[in-house]
């Protein structure tokens, strides 16, 4: 079974020629070997034209013999690692999967050329791809991500890995970042709230560090030509370090206060009506606890539309209703609607991306029911910075807390970068920075606040 079948065997062709290619170049024609050409008829070769056989035996399909001219190749120098590499192509494309495995380690083991590593590793991936050992496959190709040297090298795992992801219906993802925050506990700017020109002492914003672990455990129910239906399970865990500034504000406050634990389980599906319309729906219940004690469930509807408009612009429309049960407060137990709509677009050689979305909180507390409206904008410019990948996001929104009656709308200003230095990947890993702020202007104190963080993390190249 071939690994991705428009990705690999253009690959195979293309390293084949490119060993010949540089093989020439360096003068590494030295000695003759024999070597079987069609017919069984026996002839002196260089190991240069030896290779360049095998590659023309590989562009046409024959596997067989491409892999008799390679063990001629080897037999005469078992130290030539393109025609070991050359071999476990030609024995993947013969559908020999366990032979190849085993000469594409041998030469990913003996070599030190990065370019020769990288194609033995992925070579090996495509092979075990074929042993229907797909857990296996993905370790090599994040074997081979570590000696990528070229942007078609990246191109060639990721459609490697969404290749096998077809083939896998169960999937584990984890996230983790850690940075500073001015505001691990929500709190406000201020410290008191004037009640009729009695000062009242609110939750004031507190510094420290957070650290956020988060994994998802999804599995593929039912996978049809057009539709899918997905299980997952979530789990995150946040933990929180105050620092020593907020020690001295708050005495008596602890970091486990502020530290919790997530869980969510549910389901989600696509549906895809045609090479231009799908949808996507899903649902899911969930609980979170906090150290303090308390803790509260929920329940998530979404239902989505994406529709490709004209050539790559992309419409997408989503509807979700939030719930909330506070099971130690019932007058904060709240519902949540909102629909957006978002448009993307080329920018450049990367996206760009408009948005906009309403929203309304129903609550029986008077200070929580709240109606809004937000515009957004995503930017992912391409090559702005080479090995670095940014993306950024702003968004305002106008908050309208109509039982509190408050003088003016709340106005919430959002803005944020991130950097994923793609040039140090590792096992197909990159490091990631993110910088966030988030700025609430409100007649009522008690939610005038400000939030910046950073985290540092990694994330996955595919």
């Amino acid at each position: 079974m071939s690994l991705a079948a428009d990705a690999v065997t253009p690959f195979c062709r293309r390293a084949a020629w490119a060993f010949v290619a540089w093989a020439v170049v360096a003068g590494l024609g030295l000695g003759q070997v024999a070597a079987e050409a069609p017919g069984n008829v026996t002839m002196q070769v260089t190991p240069a034209v030896g290779r360049a056989m095998v590659a023309k035996a590989l562009s046409k399909g024959n596997a067989d013999l491409a892999i008799r001219i390679a063990r001629q190749l080897l037999a005469a120098n078992p130290a030539d690692i393109e025609a070991q590499v050359l071999l476990t192509a030609a024995l993947s494309r013969a559908g020999q999967s366990q032979a190849a495995t085993a000469a594409g380690k041998q030469a990913f083991r003996t070599t030190k050329n990065r370019p020769l590593k990288f194609q033995a590793a992925f070579l090996t991936a495509e092979a075990l791809a074929g042993q229907k050992r797909p857990t296996a496959a993905k370790w090599w190709l994040r074997r081979a991500d570590s000696y990528r040297s070229t942007p078609t090298d990246l191109a060639l795992l990721r459609r490697g890995f969404a290749s096998l992801d077809q083939r896998t219906p169960l999937k584990f993802t984890l996230t983790f970042g850690i940075g500073p925050n001015n505001n691990v506990n929500g709190g406000s700017l201020h410290d008191t709230f004037d009640f009729y020109g009695i000062p009242i002492p609110i939750e004031q914003a507190l510094s420290g560090t957070t650290g956020v672990v988060a994994g998802q455990l999804s599995y593929r129910l039912l996978k049809r030509e057009k539709s899918s239906i997905t299980a997952f399970a979530k789990l995150r865990h946040r933990e929180v370090w105050l620092s020593d500034q907020a020690r001295k504000l708050e005495p008596s406050a602890k970091s486990s206060d502020f530290s919790s634990d997530a869980v969510e389980i549910g389901f989600s599906g696509q549906w895809r009506t045609s090479e231009t319309v799908g949808f996507n729906y899903s649902a899911q219940i969930g609980r979170q606890w906090y150290n303090s004690g308390q803790h509260t469930e929920t329940q998530r509807l979404q239902f989505g539309l994406v529709k490709l408009v004209s050539g790559e612009r992309v419409l997408r429309f989503e509807l979700t209703t939030d719930a909330v049960q506070y099971p130690t407060a019932p007058r904060n137990n709240s519902q949540r609607w909102a629909a957006e709509a978002s448009m993307a677009v080329p920018f450049g050689e990367g996206r760009l991306t408009g948005i906009f979305g309403l929203a309304r909180l129903d609550a029986e507390a008077p200070g929580l029911p709240y109606r809004a409206i937000w515009l957004g904008v995503e930017a992912d410019p391409a090559g702005l910075v080479r090995g670095i990948d940014f993306g950024f996001f702003a968004e305002v929104e106008a908050k309208e807390y109509w039982k509190a009656k408050t003088e003016h709308p709340d106005l919430v200003l959002e803005a944020g970068a991130t950097a994923s230095m793609s040039n140090m990947s590792l096992l197909g890993f990159r490091p990631t920075a993110t910088l966030s702020a988030t700025r609430s202007i409100s007649s009522l104190v008690v939610r005038d606040s400000i939030n910046i963080g950073l985290s540092v993390g990694i994330r996955s190249s595919f």
